[in-house]
């Protein structure tokens, strides 16, 4: 077994964690869209706004990633910022309005044109063979910038939103069909996993900023109040499930994987969407009930929260399986019955399915302390291929 390689740790700069105010202010407008439409079709276009941030962010990540802090990556930082900034302020009319649509359409381009010419200009990963060519995983994902111009252009239905779908899809499918070029890319093990989870409190934090600035606005009775209380237990459980333990593993991993691209693409930009996007949809799902939590809620905003908390702890699945081989016994169960709780969440009042879903939660975590606490071995699902 290869021994790990001592690196120094790579702090983020001022200006990455700059960058990340932008997108603090992006996922609540596009966690609004969902609020206010309150249905499944606003929770896809969440999501679909999600997804264009997300991979936005990973590719701003990547490109200042074994980049000493200068001014010229500031100037390039502020411009991604910029950029980004414009997205967020037009994404909640991304598929009702007319021009919004098209400058966030444009907007998103020109970061996507500003990250493919800085990749195309480090000399370090155009060494490595993987982002020098001309055709890249960012030169991806700057077609499917071009194809939300497009959706930017025709009328708002189901054709716009059957780009943007292509476009997400198109650019969220690059590094899996450019695979082998990753292989050969050299990552830091210290930086990129703390940009990561960097964004995982980003998506965290919306759940305290939206659930807070609900309840200062309304009028909370008791039961209100005790809803709050445990929106922040359950915030703070899915806290404990990543940082406690996930971030560790992840960091373990891409410093002893010997092609560590792998771990980047599948582990960080995949399994990391996941966390973020089950992360956002318990913040809406959370806001929803603040005001009436002994109410039983009719549509898609009854199933939020659960559906959310289970997608958070199913991606760790995903994540250590390709990670290590193996997901978690403990995990598996805790996904399935947040499973079972989503799918009778319509049939309960909504205090009891977050109380229900804050002790599953609690009680992984205490079940997890147990077993490092007394060194005692996990309980694994091993599988036969492991992922190489």
């Amino acid at each position: 077994m290869t021994e790990p390689v001592h690196e120094a740790h790579e702090r983020a700069s001022w200006a990455e964690l700059f960058f990340d105010l932008v997108l603090v202010f992006a996922v609540t407008q596009a966690a609004h869209v969902a609020f206010a439409g309150q249905s499944w079709g606003a929770v896809g276009q969440t999501v679909l706004l999600l997804a264009i941030m997300w991979w936005s962010w990973v590719g701003t990540t990547l490109a200042v990633h074994g980049v000493e802090d200068s001014t010229r990556q500031r100037i390039f930082l502020f411009a991604c910022g910029l950029c980004m900034f414009v997205v967020a302020i037009t994404a909640p009319h991304a598929f009702t309005g007319h021009a919004q649509p098209l400058l966030l359409a444009g907007a998103h381009l020109v970061l996507r044109l500003l990250l493919w010419a800085e990749m195309q200009r480090k000399r370090a990963f155009a060494q490595a063979g993987a982002f020098g060519n001309w055709f890249n995983p960012f030169t991806v994902t700057v077609i499917a910038a071009v194809i939300l111009v497009v959706a930017g252009l025709v009328p708002a239905g189901g054709i716009r939103d059957g780009l943007w779908i292509v476009a997400v899809a198109l650019a969220f499918g690059g590094p899996a069909l450019l695979a082998r070029k990753l292989e050969t890319v050299q990552f830091g093990a210290t930086h990129l996993p703390e940009r990561f989870a960097t964004f995982v409190i980003i998506a965290l934090g919306e759940t305290v900023a939206s659930v807070g600035s609900e309840a200062a606005e309304a009028h909370l009775g008791v039961v209100s109040w005790i809803a709050v209380v445990l929106i922040f237990v359950l915030g703070c459980g899915l806290w404990w499930l990543y940082f406690a333990y996930g971030f560790s593993a992840v960091e373990h991993s891409l410093r002893t994987n010997q092609i560590r691209g792998t771990v980047v693409r599948d582990v960080l930009s995949y399994g990391h969407m996941l966390l973020v996007i089950g992360l956002v949809l318990v913040a809406v799902g959370s806001r929803t009930l603040v005001e009436h939590p002994t109410a039983v809620a009719h549509g898609a905003p009854g199933y939020l929260l659960p559906l959310g908390a289970t997608l958070f702890v199913a991606a760790f699945l995903f994540t250590r399986w390709r990670m290590f081989g193996a997901a978690t016994l403990g995990r598996l169960i805790t996904t399935l019955l947040l499973a079972v709780l989503t799918l009778a969440s319509p049939l309960l009042p909504q205090i009891a399915v977050l109380a229900l879903a804050a002790a599953i939660l609690a009680g992984l975590n205490i079940f997890e302390h147990w077993i490092v606490a007394t060194g005692r071995p996990l309980l694994l699902l091993r599988n036969p291929l492991r992922a190489r």
